[in-house]
């Protein structure tokens, strides 16, 4: 039951994180010239805190780590990816090349981590 509750809450934390860095991107792209609001700058850290937290309290109720998973290891590397791509992104000037592709690129890497999630293939 632990297991359960822990496990959606985690993808609940990372609809929430995928939610709000689209709302970040769009509030950028429809205002370039407006900064964002303090909300939509803190709500994300506090919600990727959480994320983190019930990652790491599913590695330790299954017993996985990136050490004996090869799926988990692209997973957190992927993670890391995603984390400077959107960086990349909230520092570059809205509505320009650099922008739009450290969008797609941070999208493209969050479908694979879905992805690695969902079927968790093996090498």
């Amino acid at each position: 039951m632990q297991y359960l509750i822990v496990k959606h809450s985690h993808i609940l934390f990372v609809a929430i994180t995928i939610l709000l860095f689209n709302i970040r991107f769009f509030l950028l792209r429809a205002h370039p010239e407006k900064p964002l609001a303090g909300v939509w700058r803190a709500l994300p850290h506090l919600n990727d805190t959480m994320l983190l937290f019930t990652a790491l309290w599913l590695m330790k109720l299954t017993h996985l780590t990136p050490f004996n998973s090869p799926w988990l290891a692209v997973k957190v590397i992927l993670l890391l990816v995603y984390i400077a791509l959107g960086m990349v992104m909230m520092r570059a000037r809205p509505r320009s090349g650099k922008f739009y592709s450290a969008y797609g690129l941070a999208m493209i890497a969050v479908a694979v981590i879905i992805y690695m999630a969902r079927f968790k293939p093996y090498f």
